[in-house]
């Protein structure tokens, strides 16, 4: 039989990359998968590590972008979708499974009462916003500079800019993220600036009226791992009550990861509204929206049949993402794996922090739970544009570097722990920044920032 020659690969990644260019724009799905000069193409995955086509291992930093909590392949996740594929019932049928999903959100998590799934944080963060719309009767979004809420255009406003764009920080610009959106868009999202509760208090009560929700991580993770101080997240709960406003914490990164009950567990300041995904999914692609049982009845054709608020999709409670979720959940409780995989962030934060502090580099390390990130500043990194001020090449870099040597990073972006992470894969990693640190002091890259 004749072999398309266009389908076969003939060297290394090189040859996939040429492959890749041709039909994907950067040779990539996504934006996360881009690697300068290639992306690193992978024959499979195990425990705390990802293999290249040759076989060679790599420490992944990454996980699923933080929803693999379990890393890779464990068990019991296999074991359950494997089964969820066995059973057969089809994407849209309803089975006992999801109940049981239910069940266990609505356990762990203090503030959700009634749940709904779908398959993306993006279109979970998009169910809350008409929600809240609906609950209120008022139309204007409150989010923070810094923050990345999913893809769709009233959210995809100030995630990142430029300094000469993004305006005084009493009154932060609306800066389109890497895309052209209408006015009317704009004008309908609030940027707030992050823990800074006087001033996000001004510009609350400038357009209470008109404010259906303030959505709000917990930890500003697109922005650097920057978690949010406890009187700041207490001053908004008060704050957003008083003015009738719903809270809505975007825990897609936080949930399951800083507590079981993710944030608001950990702060003990709830929310009205949340917004979970990644680990609930244990790496299978899921979301949901939950909160308070009289916001949430909005949803119900039962409760509001002349005005609910439409929520469904296709894959929206998907059997194997289902699957997994339950028993990454289940793992989670019954090995008490939270606390381990925090334990083992706090080791390795506390690593770069004496890496640095030994070399004399001006740097801030950031991150709660199972969540890092190193910034190459003299500036405490507070908000988005603390971060931001950082030297981005330099940490870009450094991760680039590290991959060299066997650590997996979305390269300038924050760093996530799984449960098979060891305290002797963090030894090994902190080893390997020192050396790439002291090489990169050797050519003079740190000299703006040593003492």
């Amino acid at each position: 039989m004749a072999t398309n020659p266009e389908t076969v690969s003939t060297g290394p990644s090189t040859d996939l990359h040429k492959r890749a260019l041709r039909v994907m724009p950067d040779g990539v799905a996504a934006y996360a998968q881009r690697l300068t000069p290639e992306p690193l193409y992978l024959s499979g995955a195990e425990g705390s590590r990802i293999y290249d086509l040759a076989g060679e291992p790599y420490i992944d930093y990454m996980v699923g972008a933080g929803s693999l909590v379990l890393g890779h392949r464990h068990p019991k996740i296999v074991a359950g979708v494997e089964r969820a594929l066995q059973a057969g019932v089809p994407n849209i049928g309803v089975a006992e499974d999801q109940i049981v999903l239910a069940e266990l959100l609505c356990q762990y998590v203090p503030s959700v009462e009634r749940v709904r799934f779908l398959p993306t944080g993006t279109e979970a963060v998009q169910a809350a916003i008409r929600i809240a719309r609906k609950a209120t009767g008022r139309t204007m979004i409150g989010k923070f500079e810094g923050a990345y809420h999913g893809q769709s255009e009233n959210v995809m406003v100030s995630v990142n800019a430029q300094a000469r764009d993004r305006g005084d920080v009493a009154a932060p610009s609306r800066v389109p993220y890497h895309c052209l959106l209408p006015d009317p868009v704009i004008d309908q999202t609030m940027v707030l600036p992050f823990n800074d509760l006087a001033r996000t208090t001004e510009l609350i009560e400038r357009f209470a009226d008109q404010i259906a929700l303030v959505v709000i991580e917990p930890v500003l993770g697109f922005a650097g791992a920057i978690p949010a101080e406890q009187s700041f997240l207490e001053g908004l709960r008060t704050l957003t009550t008083q003015h009738g406003i719903l809270l809505v914490y975007d825990e897609v990164i936080t949930g399951f990861r800083l507590a079981m009950g993710g944030g608001q567990e950990l702060y003990g300041v709830l929310p009205d509204l949340t917004v979970l995904g990644k680990a609930i999914g244990g790496g299978m692609p899921i979301a949901a929206v939950g909160g308070r049982q009289d916001i949430m009845e909005w949803t119900s054709v039962n409760s509001h049949p002349d005005d609910y608020v439409f929520q469904s999709g296709t894959f929206s409670a998907f059997p194997m993402s289902v699957a997994a979720g339950i028993a990454t959940i289940q793992t989670l409780a019954e090995e008490r794996l939270v606390d381990y995989t925090n334990a083992m962030g706090e080791l390795i934060r506390d690593g770069l922090r004496r890496l640095c502090s030994e070399r004399r580099i001006a740097a801030q390390v950031t991150g709660i739970g199972s969540i890092f990130h190193l910034h190459f500043t003299r500036e405490e990194v507070h908000n988005a544009r603390t971060a931001e001020d950082a030297d981005q090449n330099l940490i870009t870099e450094l991760h680039r570097r590290a991959l060299k040597r066997g650590l997996y990073f979305y390269q300038g972006r924050l760093g996530w722990i799984s449960a098979a992470h060891s305290g002797d894969d963090i030894g090994y990693s902190l080893d390997i920044f020192g050396a790439v640190i002291d090489e990169m002091i050797a050519e003079g890259a740190f000299d703006a920032l040593r003492d």
